[in-house]
């Protein structure tokens, strides 16, 4: 009997010294579950900044439809207007990865061969009436078209786009 007393009270020491089988497997488990619960929250937290950035450039290019649609005869340069409108809309977006499509009809009539296109941050002209501001008449239309390239889809320094992504946003409004 008393060498079975002697056996409880070595492998009891033994469970003290190193602790229980489940502690262990609790701690395998957690490692397991915890890097793919990381992995999954960094993709959100990436794909919440694209999210951002999207309707950063979708507010920026209301903001610059906005503006035309009440620049008629006020502005030397509408194409700047716009950009400006949509950088300023839109802080999160880098300058330099913008670019921009403004079309102005005069008559925006189904098929009319009236509408100019201006590509760019600029289409200045020395008065309001020609080229350009010309374009931007009140009971005409204007599209604006803004693309941000470079947009940002990276997790732990890995691109997922190595070629790059490119987001727009197109609206129009017609000049009051």
């Amino acid at each position: 009997m008393t060498s079975h007393c002697k056996k409880q009270s070595i492998t009891a020491r033994v469970h003290s010294w190193s602790g229980s089988n489940e502690e262990g497997q609790a701690l395998v488990e957690f490692a397991l579950v915890a890097s793919m619960l990381l992995v999954v929250i960094t993709g959100i937290l990436i794909f919440g900044i694209f999210e951002m950035q999207l309707m950063s450039l979708t507010e920026g290019v209301n903001s610059a439809g906005r503006v035309l649609a009440v620049s008629a005869g006020l502005t030397l340069d509408p194409c700047a207007a716009a950009a400006q409108a949509v950088q300023n809309a839109a802080p999160l977006l880098s300058p330099s990865n913008l670019s921009y499509q403004i079309v102005l009809n005069p008559t925006p009539a189904s098929g009319s061969t009236t509408a100019q296109t201006y590509s760019g941050a600029s289409c200045s002209s020395t008065s309001t009436t020609t080229g350009a501001p010309g374009y931007l008449v009140s009971g005409g239309s204007v599209t604006v078209t803004a693309y941000a390239k470079k947009c940002s889809l990276a997790i732990f320094g890995k691109n997922f786009l190595p070629g790059g992504c490119q987001i727009y946003q197109t609206i129009t409004e017609i000049v009051q």
